[in-house]
């Protein structure tokens, strides 16, 4: 037995209307669903991304899902999104005119990353593919 691939990264935010935003209007992620003051999930190609409310689920008040949350202080995450290498420049570009800010890019390799800060300061990397030894 093995596991075939992680499905969705969960991130925490009180901000859900700017990372909904963030996420959609600026990167493309294709919206699912929301509850408003809770939770927004979002797709990213074969993977969802999860944006929850910790002040709302740190509670026991939805059946739906065990309770979780980011603990104070509120925890930034680093992920990183899957983009094709002819793709890059158009990234930087469409980051820089978002008015995005690139913290790093790295060059490892084949590999090549862009990183930047999400509304909520989250680590957010986008990472070329066949940087890591799994398969597409």
């Amino acid at each position: 037995m093995k596991f075939t691939k992680i499905v969705e990264t969960c991130i925490y935010s009180t901000k859900l209307k700017e990372m909904k935003n963030f996420y959609i209007n600026n990167l493309g992620l294709d919206f699912v669903s929301e509850e408003n003051g809770r939770h927004v999930f979002l797709k990213a190609g074969k993977s969802m991304l999860l944006i929850f409310n910790p002040e709302s689920t740190l509670n026991g008040s939805n059946n739906m899902f065990p309770v979780h949350g980011a603990i104070t202080p509120p925890s930034i995450v680093h992920f990183a999104l899957e983009i094709n290498i002819e793709d890059y420049e158009k990234w930087k570009d469409l980051l820089q005119k978002n008015q995005i800010n690139i913290e790093k890019e790295l060059k490892i390799g084949n590999s090549k990353s862009i990183y930047f800060r999400d509304p909520s300061g989250n680590v957010v990397e986008l990472i070329t593919a066949n940087a890591w030894p799994v398969d597409n």
